[in-house]
């Protein structure tokens, strides 16, 4: 019977550390869409951007100990940070929403947050594939696919921010400037996802 060889423990943490920004990401739509009335939900987003922060460290502290690594130690290190980013924007993202007393839901911002569960998912499916990136071709359709949702997203901002300051007498009252703010943290979100596909692409080039 041939013997399974075993996964490196970098892709194991990094598998791990994209599973719960998945579960981050279901948890920041739920406050995001059912807003209002999800306040109570948002300092669960503190618990998951904590528990990252540890994933994180974890890797750091197995990278300083380790003599050889699966792919460079500093494609690793700037992977795992990247991926930290994605849980720390949809963080601030429910935090501001509570700091600013918002009272509403405007359209786009649940749009934009269902993209961002898209992107979060298709990140965890490419972080999933990662130990085969040198022949396994999903991993750069997702990285690919990732920048495509990215770039949706700045369709929804941009028509969120016109409808919004049309929408508004006063453009540059409280109401347009506060969800303006809002707007552009959770547009943070989605290019964070980019930036971890970003950096994916960037290994696989390394090794075309």
């Amino acid at each position: 019977m041939p013997r399974i060889k075993k996964e490196d423990e970098f892709y194991t943490m990094l598998k791990e550390l994209a599973s719960l920004i998945t579960d981050a990401a279901e948890e920041y739509n739920g406050i995001v869409c059912d807003f209002p009335g999800s306040m109570s939900r948002i300092p669960q987003m503190k618990v998951y951007e904590s528990n990252a922060d540890e994933r994180v460290k974890a890797i750091m502290a197995k990278l300083y100990t380790s003599f050889i690594t699966p792919i460079d130690r500093e494609d690793i290190s700037t992977l795992a940070l990247a991926m930290d980013d994605v849980v720390d924007s949809m963080y601030g993202v429910a935090v501001r929403l509570d700091l600013f007393n918002m009272s509403d839901l405007r359209l786009e911002a649940r749009q934009i947050s269902e993209l961002t569960v898209h992107a979060v998912n298709e990140m965890k499916n490419m972080i999933d594939h990662l130990p085969d990136y040198k022949k396994d071709r999903v991993v750069l359709e997702k990285a690919i696919e990732i920048g495509s949702v990215e770039d949706e997203g700045d369709t929804v901002y941009q028509q969120a921010l016109r409808r919004l300051f049309s929408d508004e007498e006063d453009a540059s009252g409280k109401y347009a400037v506060t969800w303006l703010r809002i707007f552009d943290r959770m547009e943070l979100c989605l290019d964070a996802c980019d930036r971890v596909a970003g950096i994916v692409r960037d290994i696989i080039m390394k090794d075309a």
